[in-house]
Protein backbone atom coordinates (compact mmCIF):
# COMPACT_ATOMS: atom_id res chain seq x y z
CA UNK A 1 0.00 0.00 0.00
CA UNK A 2 2.80 2.64 0.32
CA UNK A 3 2.42 3.02 -3.65
CA UNK A 4 -0.86 4.60 -2.67
CA UNK A 5 0.21 6.94 0.16
CA UNK A 6 2.40 9.79 -0.39
CA UNK A 7 3.41 13.42 0.92
CA UNK A 8 0.67 15.83 -0.26
CA UNK A 9 1.18 19.61 -1.39
CA UNK A 10 -1.64 21.96 -0.41
CA UNK A 11 -1.74 25.73 -1.11
CA UNK A 12 -3.93 27.99 0.66
CA UNK A 13 -5.32 30.83 -1.51
CA UNK A 14 -7.09 32.74 0.73
CA UNK A 15 -5.45 34.00 3.53
CA UNK A 16 -4.63 37.74 5.44
CA UNK A 17 -1.54 38.50 7.97
CA UNK A 18 -0.95 42.01 9.57
CA UNK A 19 1.41 43.35 11.58
CA UNK A 20 0.75 45.90 13.85
CA UNK A 21 3.90 46.88 15.84
CA UNK A 22 4.77 43.44 17.47
CA UNK A 23 0.92 42.09 16.85
CA UNK A 24 0.55 40.04 14.36
CA UNK A 25 -2.91 38.58 13.18
CA UNK A 26 -3.42 35.64 10.78
CA UNK A 27 -6.76 34.58 9.11
CA UNK A 28 -7.03 31.57 7.45
CA UNK A 29 -9.51 30.75 4.59
CA UNK A 30 -9.96 26.99 5.18
CA UNK A 31 -12.12 26.62 2.52
CA UNK A 32 -9.53 27.59 -0.15
CA UNK A 33 -7.21 24.88 0.16
CA UNK A 34 -6.00 23.52 -2.84
CA UNK A 35 -4.42 20.63 -3.64
CA UNK A 36 -1.58 20.44 -6.00
CA UNK A 37 -0.46 16.97 -5.87
CA UNK A 38 1.22 14.12 -4.46
CA UNK A 39 5.20 14.96 -3.91
CA UNK A 40 8.13 12.54 -4.41
CA UNK A 41 11.75 13.04 -3.45
CA UNK A 42 10.46 16.92 -2.22
CA UNK A 43 8.96 17.34 -6.05
CA UNK A 44 5.82 18.05 -7.03
CA UNK A 45 4.44 15.46 -9.26
CA UNK A 46 1.56 17.28 -10.30
CA UNK A 47 0.74 15.36 -13.57
CA UNK A 48 -0.06 12.47 -11.20
CA UNK A 49 -3.59 13.70 -9.99
CA UNK A 50 -6.16 14.76 -12.25
CA UNK A 51 -9.02 17.07 -11.68
CA UNK A 52 -11.03 14.25 -10.68
CA UNK A 53 -8.04 13.02 -8.04
CA UNK A 54 -7.92 16.41 -6.73
CA UNK A 55 -11.64 16.48 -5.72
CA UNK A 56 -11.90 13.71 -4.14
CA UNK A 57 -8.55 14.57 -1.96
CA UNK A 58 -10.26 18.07 -1.66
CA UNK A 59 -14.06 16.84 -0.56
CA UNK A 60 -11.95 14.49 1.47
CA UNK A 61 -9.99 17.04 3.38
CA UNK A 62 -12.84 19.45 3.72
CA UNK A 63 -15.32 16.94 4.93
CA UNK A 64 -13.59 14.23 6.77
CA UNK A 65 -10.39 16.04 8.34
CA UNK A 66 -10.89 19.82 8.89
CA UNK A 67 -14.58 20.19 8.81
CA UNK A 68 -14.32 23.49 6.85
CA UNK A 69 -18.16 23.90 6.87
CA UNK A 70 -18.12 24.13 10.57
CA UNK A 71 -14.76 25.56 10.82
CA UNK A 72 -14.32 27.79 7.79
CA UNK A 73 -11.22 29.57 9.21
CA UNK A 74 -8.12 29.16 11.21
CA UNK A 75 -6.86 32.20 12.97
CA UNK A 76 -3.52 33.15 14.95
CA UNK A 77 -2.76 35.82 17.05
CA UNK A 78 0.31 36.75 18.90
CA UNK A 79 3.66 39.35 18.87
CA UNK A 80 6.97 39.04 16.72
CA UNK A 81 10.07 40.22 18.59
CA UNK A 82 13.26 40.95 16.50
CA UNK A 83 14.90 37.44 16.13
CA UNK A 84 18.46 37.12 18.72
CA UNK A 85 21.48 36.80 18.04
CA UNK A 86 22.07 39.20 15.25
CA UNK A 87 19.35 36.94 12.86
CA UNK A 88 17.48 39.10 10.40
CA UNK A 89 14.12 37.94 11.20
CA UNK A 90 11.30 37.14 14.13
CA UNK A 91 10.57 34.89 16.48
CA UNK A 92 6.80 34.81 16.50
CA UNK A 93 4.54 33.34 19.57
CA UNK A 94 0.54 33.38 20.27
CA UNK A 95 -2.48 31.50 19.63
CA UNK A 96 -3.37 29.44 16.36
CA UNK A 97 -7.23 28.18 16.35
CA UNK A 98 -8.57 25.52 14.41
CA UNK A 99 -10.96 23.26 13.95
CA UNK A 100 -12.49 25.08 17.09
CA UNK A 101 -9.69 24.44 19.27
CA UNK A 102 -6.95 27.08 20.44
CA UNK A 103 -3.53 25.79 20.91
CA UNK A 104 -0.21 28.25 21.61
CA UNK A 105 2.05 28.28 18.73
CA UNK A 106 5.69 29.96 18.31
CA UNK A 107 7.91 29.47 15.90
CA UNK A 108 10.93 31.34 13.90
CA UNK A 109 10.45 34.00 10.91
CA UNK A 110 13.81 34.78 8.61
CA UNK A 111 14.60 37.40 6.57
CA UNK A 112 15.57 35.91 2.84
CA UNK A 113 16.05 39.01 0.99
CA UNK A 114 12.60 40.48 1.45
CA UNK A 115 11.47 37.19 1.58
CA UNK A 116 10.03 36.42 5.47
CA UNK A 117 10.34 32.53 4.80
CA UNK A 118 9.44 29.88 7.59
CA UNK A 119 8.54 26.53 7.85
CA UNK A 120 6.03 25.58 10.91
CA UNK A 121 5.50 21.95 12.09
CA UNK A 122 1.49 21.64 13.35
CA UNK A 123 0.33 18.60 14.85
CA UNK A 124 -3.04 18.20 13.79
CA UNK A 125 -4.20 16.20 16.75
CA UNK A 126 -3.23 19.37 19.42
CA UNK A 127 -6.48 20.80 17.71
CA UNK A 128 -8.22 17.66 18.38
CA UNK A 129 -7.93 16.76 14.17
CA UNK A 130 -7.92 12.87 14.04
CA UNK A 131 -5.74 10.86 12.04
CA UNK A 132 -7.76 10.51 8.38
CA UNK A 133 -8.07 6.74 7.53
CA UNK A 134 -8.77 5.13 4.28
CA UNK A 135 -8.98 1.74 3.10
CA UNK A 136 -9.81 -0.19 6.13
CA UNK A 137 -6.90 1.65 7.82
CA UNK A 138 -4.34 0.76 5.49
CA UNK A 139 -3.78 4.56 4.21
CA UNK A 140 -3.41 6.82 7.20
CA UNK A 141 -2.26 10.61 7.36
CA UNK A 142 0.86 11.01 9.59
CA UNK A 143 0.00 13.59 12.54
CA UNK A 144 2.44 16.21 11.22
CA UNK A 145 1.69 18.98 9.20
CA UNK A 146 4.28 21.21 7.39
CA UNK A 147 3.51 24.87 7.06
CA UNK A 148 5.79 26.71 4.65
CA UNK A 149 5.44 30.17 4.78
CA UNK A 150 6.76 32.97 2.38
CA UNK A 151 5.67 36.37 2.72
CA UNK A 152 6.58 39.80 0.81
CA UNK A 153 5.45 43.04 2.23
CA UNK A 154 2.69 44.46 0.57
Amino acid sequence: MSAVAHDLRVELRGFQITLDGTAVKGEFDLRSLFVEGPMKNGVLQAEQYDAGKRADVAKAMHREVLHTDEHPQAVFTGSATPSAGGVDGYHVAGQLRLAGASQPLSFEVRNDHGTYRSRIPLQPSRWGIPQYKALFGAIKLKDLVEVELALTEA
